[in-house]
């Protein structure tokens, strides 16, 4: 990753802090926009956009925990197309998967600002802990300090590392579990572990507390999509965060997107993005009308 054109590295870099492809995409355009404005030209133009995107990216985590204590219903990162997360090749996006998956950004955001910033960098672009101090104005045993208790935060989660082929799977199944009303099917595609987080931001309906439980999980399943599909919206199977996706669009407008992280067939974590804010960059992704 460290190898990336700066532009996309500087935007993976963001958007691992921030979890938004909008904020991610602000911060860099700041970031270039001091740097056009700079008195005198830094000595070396890389370390200075990156510097300045980390602190920019800092500044925006602590103004958004006060956000997200008035948030309404789960919080869910930006679905991430893709494309965007780095111009690597397809073998470096599928070591690059785990790392920009849905369930890992969640994570993160149990971790201070401080805390997370100093995780992304070390633990997903590998930066020395003296590097990560010059970025952050601070000192090397602090940054390093900062990622142990950061890694004690997240330590004993679980992790789904579940490859795109086999989240194509799992979609593919409660598709068409769906599509035949089959309450069996759909259950046995869950366990008692599993959870359904919907995020609507206050501005569409959606559960406004995590969905437990397969049965209870079934069952919101066929209410919604019965009357999402009355409304005559389509489906069409796109690839977010590094693996497979389902984006539900109206006319070409985004209106949800479905997310899956799961094992050996169980669909452990299903995450239900229906935030219109959060998905006007994905209108790229919907096809062109015939």
């Amino acid at each position: 990753m460290r190898g990336l054109p700066d532009q996309a590295r500087l935007r993976a870099v963001a958007y691992r802090m921030l979890g938004s492809v909008a904020d991610a995409e602000d911060v860099v355009a700041e970031a270039r926009y001091r740097l056009l404005k700079a008195n005198a030209a830094p000595d070396n133009e890389s370390a200075y956009l990156l510097r300045v995107v980390t602190n920019l990216a800092l500044d925006r985590l602590r103004d958004r925990r006060r956000v997200q204590d008035a948030y309404a219903g789960p919080w869910l990162p930006e679905p991430l197309p893709t494309e965007f997360a780095s111009d690597a090749d397809a073998a470096d996006l599928m070591e690059l998967a785990e790392e920009l998956s849905v369930g890992l950004l969640l994570m993160l955001e149990r971790l201070s600002p401080a805390e997370r910033v100093v995780f992304v960098l070390r633990q997903g672009f590998d930066y020395s802990f003296a590097e990560i101090a010059v970025l952050v104005d601070s000192t090397a045993d602090a940054c390093r300090q900062r990622y142990r208790r950061a890694k004690a935060h997240l330590a004993g989660e679980p992790r789904y590392t579940t490859p795109a082929p086999e989240q194509q799977a799992l979609l593919d199944g409660l598709l068409m579990a769906v599509a035949q009303r089959d309450t069996d099917a759909l259950v046995a595609m869950f366990s008692q572990d599993s959870v359904v987080i919907t995020d609507g931001g206050g501005v569409v309906s959606a559960a406004i507390r995590p969905i437990t439980g397969r049965q209870r999980i079934a069952q919101v399943i066929l209410h919604l999509t019965a009357k999402e599909t009355a409304k005559g919206l389509q489906m069409v199977p796109v690839q977010l965060n590094g693996g497979a996706a389902i984006l539900v669009h109206d006319n070409g407008a985004p209106h949800s997107c479905f997310q899956v992280e799961g094992t050996h067939g169980v669909v452990e974590r299903l995450y239900i993005m229906r935030n219109p804010e959060k998905m006007r960059h994905l209108a790229a992704l919907v096809p062109a009308a015939n």
